[in-house]
């Protein structure tokens, strides 16, 4: 009995690590804004592939502001649950200015004829020669790389905003 305690014991130790490991934050202590954006950029990069699953925040498939809250969040960034509540974190960036990293937001009329944002993504490159950007995303064809010169992108561009460094 007193070896099968002993072995339940160390079941638990090993399983309390690996439930730890899986939500721990992936930033190292002494890192750059460019290196934390960098290993940002190649976390996100591990869910291409994964289906589009709406309403949710899960590794098992995500939806637009569940994948960019799940990825910012394994960095130490806790984001709104909605695109147009994220959109009110960190700071507004011009096209001009923007960088790896930043947020990027979508938006859609509505039936009535307002406009409301709908969708995020994570820019991932950037090319200043003409302001577009390639950015990762959650859609109906789940997480990919899709770039800003997409016509359905230009047409609901809504704007940039800053979470890592924006002090």
């Amino acid at each position: 009995m007193k070896q099968f305690t002993i072995f339940l014991f160390l079941i638990t130790l090993n399983l309390n690590a690996v439930f730890a490991q899986s939500d721990s934050v992936h930033r190292p202590v002494f890192q750059t804004i460019e290196e934390e954006i960098d290993s940002l950029i190649e976390f996100s990069k591990q869910f291409i592939g994964l289906k589009y699953k709406y309403g949710s925040t899960s590794p098992t498939g995500f939806d637009c502001s569940g994948f960019v809250g799940h990825i910012f969040s394994k960095f130490g960034y806790k984001l709104g649950r909605s695109s147009s509540d994220q959109y009110k974190d960190g700071v507004f960036v011009s096209v001009e200015n923007m960088k790896t990293g930043d947020l990027v937001f979508f938006r859609e009329k509505n039936r009535n004829g307002t406009y409301r944002i709908n969708h995020v993504g994570i820019i991932v490159s950037v090319n200043t020669a003409n302001n577009t950007f390639r950015f990762i995303h959650s859609c109906y064809r789940g997480v990919l790389i899709d770039d800003s010169t997409m016509e359905y992108y230009q047409k609901r561009f809504y704007g940039i905003r800053r979470i890592i460094g924006n002090e």
